[in-house]
């Protein structure tokens, strides 16, 4: 073979070089007339000259849009223009076949043919701004259509094709043709979108490819001021997505390519496209509801949400005087949109805290529970190292965030875990690349943050989404770790609290606070009464208790910790205390392991609020948390010295703690050490313990006088109070004593006697006291004394304290001051308005709106729509016909255990015949499944629900059945479900006496009224739920007969009425009884029945008298009131013969 010649030869020996391309600017020309533009644009094969057109052509639609000088003479110019360039007929006919401006696109498929990028590039440019200009005008709309449906035509749509598949580097080419597309898909609100993405195949051709063609070059492309090609296709895309209907949308976002293009390179984006994006992906497709989930979840994959959450750390600079919003913040925004509504179709519903591949309603056998508990679910104890998720899309995503490093991802990370907690769990077993450990750096404090806000978050509503609570508990290992996340280990936390560090020490008690709180909230979860295998839920809560335990510091490294806080840390210091008392409170097996002497810590706050050296009142406020957080911790302990004196007190705790009490700002809430003075008042004895006692109020309510009227007379006093307390605390018997013996003395010198006269043994101590005051010759003292002794007397005798006697003590203390001390106060309208607002303080309610003063009661005046709230039931027997078909697919449990057989036997009362036969016929079928069921109680249940239909058989065509009979039965059933009740055994005997129910009678009301009860001492129980049954059955004329029907032992109205009157009885029952009355007014005829028949009002008059609570009188003239407002008057007036109106008067 020869050798080849070589090409160098052929070349004439030159070298091989590339060609120079020189890009000549094109010429133009201003155009004046329309007929000048029509020879402008006709068609030439010179491409000097058709260049020379279109550039003259697109200066004039550029001063156009302007709207500069002249412009209403260029319109002229372009609408002559449009007018005379008719198009002509194509091939075929029909409007989809004409050519509008057939020269410009002869002249671009011509110059195509050659190969002339500069006319490619011309063309597309003047038809944009041509169609940008005919949009803004409605008379040009369907010319613009035209030109628009000229583009689809299939020549055209090969010429938009070619120029988009050009050359990475002909941006010159691309970028027009993607906004003449975009302004094409926009005209006229979108009217030729569907056509556009008809045509996908040519149109659409490189759209994700020329997506990635970013911007080159030095300088931005926001200075370069010309949008790359990226910026072109981008926003092309997303006037689509406007456009577009939504299975297009949805045929679109499938298309992988584009989707992973439209945010691959939008960190480098410039702030208005990425405003943009953001924008319109939220709108167009996130929000509309239209487009389908599937869709969403193409385009919001774990890649995408990734590179949108890069814009956390956008450094792009924003132009100034730009109204774009933060980038991070619009980023921030997009994502939480994205990720916590489940429309958006990257959150799938979860099952809470039970994770994928668990069956909380799967039935494990009994026995193995028996035997096994917790650990006969197989799953279990599956979970510590794995847990399988439904949203696997934000499992990965956050494994990319970094939420201690910036406060948005913080945000966001808790939004996610807010409605997808069981990502909680897997978050932090998946990413162990940062640790707890105490070291005091800003990541370490955004990391804190973050935990804090992670533990902050609520548990789920019964660990699940459901209703309720589901058959199993949760496991275990994923609860804890919503708990006390695995970060917050034993042995970091015990290092963090005893840090030098303030600050790290607080974050660990401030998380260790809320962490105690959410267990707390988890355990009584645990015990719900709603749960069918308590077993089970129990050792599950005595196991989560356990795991917290072992993840916790021990209680003496808080204690430690909380010794180590400075006197001036004041917020870390009520933290501390609060961490303590919820250690008492809620693992308090926990909290006695150590021994914590209260006492000194307790001495130093009072010490510390005692001083009153603090300006700021919230500091005052943070300091009285603490006390009331220690008052807490000392009711648990009982080794607390109250009245031991000390170091650092001059007064005993208790004294100190009624000073502060006393000096306390106005505003400030003290109902916390209110009552803990109160508690220990009542348990040392230095207040009788009787009920409706006062108390403490009328000492406190003295010395708040005394202080507000002069600082200085109390300031005096406090040795000798505390000296008193003191004694009285350590002897209070030989007080007592004391109080007796004066008593019977008084009663020697008096002719009415004082039998069984009490007053609190405080004043007798006082009393005693006297004298070595009187011998230390301290005028100061002596003038407090004489002045506060009357008031604190005073106040007593108006707050129920027998008034002879503390006259009787006042006499004795005026003969150790040299004039005579002011007598007891008879003016109550001075009293009685401090009275009211210290009852009101002391109890927590606003019911007492006022007082009234009559014959020497003091009564809170309650108004109608108070007494309603206080004494008005709802009816527990409405009717509600859906029952009729809601118990047929529930088991026996189901409906004793929710309601559905109560809610079947109510409807014995329906008005209409039709509902009663049914409900009759369905009760005795409920009766049989009861009975064919493994229910422990079936049979008594069947026994009672078959009594009752043998009883209403016969009754059910003649009217409703009497209200006491199904009340009777609705109260029953209740009992029945629960063995232990104390009203079992009569229940079962009442059952058993006979098959039908006399109708004329009320079941059991003399077996609980007359005989003992059947179970120890719970007469008053049984009483009770008497009381609740005879409520609800008292609702027509007819059952108010049953009421007031004379019987061997009285009516039964009467025995109610002699039952209130029982010294015994505690306010509740009187409250039911009081109920029963207020029902009987509710009835027609009631109010007239109770006067005439049985004296309600006399009844009513006496029983206000005899009460000494303030709101317990207040609720009897209410009663009184109503009787009086809802009876018939004329009827009453002329049967009392106006005695009536004269005493309700």
């Amino acid at each position: 073979m020869g050798k080849r010649n070589s090409r160098a030869g052929d070349l004439g020996g030159g070298p091989r070089k590339r060609q120079r391309i020189v890009h000549e600017a094109p010429t133009a020309e201003e155009i004046h007339a329309s007929r000048q533009l029509f020879q402008l644009l006709a068609f030439d094969q010179d491409s000097t000259r058709a260049r020379h057109g279109l550039q003259s052509f697109k200066l004039f639609l550029d001063a156009l849009l302007a709207r500069g000088d002249g412009h209403e003479n260029r319109f002229r110019i372009l609408q002559d223009f449009l007018q005379v360039a008719q198009p002509s007929e194509g091939e075929g006919g029909g409007d989809e076949n004409r050519i509008y401006l057939p020269d410009i696109f002869q002249t671009w498929s011509h110059h195509a043919q050659v190969g002339n990028d500069n006319i490619l590039s011309a063309v597309p440019v003047v038809l944009a701004l041509l169609l940008k200009m005919l949009s803004q005008t409605l008379e040009m709309v369907p010319f613009g259509l035209g030109v628009c449906r000229t583009l689809l035509q299939k020549r055209q749509l090969e010429l938009i094709s070619r120029n988009l598949s050009a050359e990475k580097g002909k941006a010159f080419i691309i970028s027009p043709t993607l906004r003449m597309l975009r302004e094409a898909i926009c005209f006229d609100g979108g009217a030729i979108a569907r056509p556009i993405f008809r045509a996908r195949a040519l149109a659409l051709k490189s759209l994700a490819r020329n997506m990635g063609i970013v911007h080159a070059g030095e300088e931005s492309e926001e200075a370069s001021k010309t949008p790359s090609v990226r910026t072109n296709a981008v926003l092309f895309l997303l006037r689509a997505l406007k456009f577009l209907h939504p299975e297009a949308k949805r045929e679109l976002l499938s298309q992988r390519d584009i989707v992973a293009s439209l945010t691959r390179d939008i960190k480098q984006d410039p702030a208005y496209l990425v405003v943009e994006i953001l924008n319109g992906l939220r709108d167009h497709v996130l929000l509309d509801d239209k487009v389908q989930r599937d869709a969403k979840s193409n385009l919001l994959n774990a890649a995408t949400l990734i590179r949108i959450s890069s814009l956390y750390y956008y450094r792009h600079v924003i132009p100034e005087g730009s109204d774009l919003p933060s980038i991070p913040d619009a980023a921030h925004d997009f994502l939480v949109t994205a990720c916590t509504t489940p429309s958006c179709g990257v959150l799938r519903q979860d099952s809470g805290l039970y994770p994928r591949e668990t069956d909380p309603d799967a039935a494990v056998p009994s026995a193995e529970l028996d035997e096994l508990g917790l650990e006969a679910i197989v799953w279990m104890n599956r979970f510590k190292n794995e847990v399988p998720v439904r949203n696997y899309v934000l499992s990965n995503f956050l494994q990319n965030l970094r939420p201690w490093s910036s406060v948005k991802q913080n945000e966001l990370v808790t939004a996610i875990f807010k409605v997808a907690p069981e990502l909680v769990a897997d978050f932090f077993i998946n990413n162990k690349s940062f640790t707890f450990e105490p070291k005091l750096s800003a990541t370490w404090i955004g990391y804190a943050a973050f935990l804090f806000n992670a533990v902050t978050l609520p548990i789920p509503d019964n660990f699940c989404r459901t209703p309720s609570f589901l058959k199993l508990p949760p496991p275990t290992s994923i609860l804890i770790d919503n708990i006390l996340p695995l970060p917050l280990n034993q042995k970091v936390l015990v290092r963090c609290l005893a840090h030098k560090s303030k600050m790290v020490s607080f974050f660990a008690t401030r998380i260790l606070v809320v962490a105690v709180q959410k267990l707390d909230a988890a355990v009584k979860m645990h015990q719900d009464a709603s749960h069918t295998n308590k077993a089970l839920w129990t050792e599950a809560a005595r196991r989560l208790v356990d795991e917290f335990c072992q993840r916790s510091p021990g209680i003496k490294d808080m204690i430690n910790s909380y010794r180590s806080i400075a006197e001036g840390d004041i917020l870390h210091r009520e933290a501390a205390s609060l961490l303590l008392r919820l250690y008492y409170e809620v693992i308090p097996q926990v909290a006695l392991m150590a021994k914590f002497d209260v006492s000194p810590f307790l001495e130093t706050a009072l010490g510390r609020l005692s001083k009153q050296q603090m300006d700021d009142p919230r500091d005052v406020a943070l300091n009285l948390k603490e006390l009331e957080n220690l008052l807490a911790i000392a009711g648990y302990s009982p080794g607390m010295r109250w009245f031991s004196a000390s170091e650092v007190l001059t007064l005993s705790p208790f004294t100190a703690l009624l000073k502060v009490y006393v000096d306390a700002p106005h505003g400030v809430a003290l109902t916390k050490i209110r009552e803990v003075l109160n508690f220990v008042a009542v348990e040392q004895q230095l207040v009788p313990a009787q009920a409706g006692h006062p108390g403490l109020l009328p000492l406190l309510e003295a010395l708040q006088s005394s202080n507000k009227s002069s600082s200085g007379l109390i300031t005096s006093l406090w040795p000798f109070l505390d000296n008193c307390l003191t004694r009285c605390a350590t002897a209070p018997i030989k007080y007592l004593e004391t109080m007796q013996d004066i008593v019977e003395e008084a009663s020697k010198d008096s002719a009415t006697g004082l039998p069984g006269s009490v007053v609190s043994p405080i004043i007798v101590a006082m009393l005693e006291q006297l004298p070595f005051v009187t011998k230390a010759a301290d005028k100061d003292v002596l003038s407090s004394l004489a002045k506060f002794l009357p008031k604190f007397l005073s106040l007593s005798a108006a707050a129920g304290e027998s008034r002879p006697l503390l006259e009787v003590l006042l006499s004795k203390m005026s003969a150790y001051f040299s004039g005579e001390l002011s007598p007891l106060s008879k003016d109550k309208s001075k009293s009685k308005s401090s009275t009211r607002t210290s009852e009101e303080s002391l109890t927590g309610t606003t019911l007492v709106s006022g007082l009234d003063r009559k014959e020497g009661t003091t009564t809170a005046v309650i108004n109608d729509d108070e007494l309603r709230q206080i004494l008005e039931v709802s009816d527990n027997l409405e009717a509600d016909n859906s029952a009729l078909v809601k118990w047929t697919t529930k088991t026996a449990d189901e409906l004793l255990d929710e309601g559905y057989a109560v809610s079947l036997v109510t409807l014995l009362v329906s008005e209409h015949a039709s509902i009663r036969k049914e409900a009759l016929i369905n009760i005795l079928k409920m009766a049989a499944k009861v009975q064919q069921s493994e229910y422990e109680e079936k049979e008594q249940v069947w026994l009672l629900l078959s009594e009752l239909a043998e009883t209403a058989k016969g009754h059910v065509d003649d009217g409703p059945l009497p209200s006491p009979i199904v009340a009777f039965t609705c109260h029953g059933l209740r009992v029945l479900r629960d063995p232990l009740s104390s009203l079992y055994p009569k229940v079962n005997a009442f059952l058993t006496h006979s098959p039908v129910w006399n109708l004329d009678r009320l079941p059991l009301v003399d077996e609980i009224l007359v005989e003992e009860p059947s179970v120890g001492d719970s007469y008053y129980a049984q009483l009770n739920w008497l009381l609740s049954y005879l409520i609800d059955s008292l609702r027509t004329p007819q059952d108010l007969e049953l009421f007031h029907k004379k019987r061997v032992r009285g009516p039964l109205l009467e025995r109610l009425l002699v039952l209130a009157s029982n010294s015994y009885m505690r306010l509740p029952l009187k409250t039911q009884i009081l109920r029963i009355l207020y029902q009987a007014t509710s009835v027609e005829g009631g109010s007239t029945t109770l006067i005439t028949r049985l004296g309600i009002v006399n009844w009513l008059e006496a029983r206000r008298s005899a009460c000494t609570d303030v709101g317990e009188a207040g609720l009897y003239r209410a009663l009184e009131r109503r009787v009086w407002e809802s009876c018939d008057k004329e009827r009453v007036s002329a049967w009392s013969k106006q005695g009536i109106v004269d005493i309700t008067a």
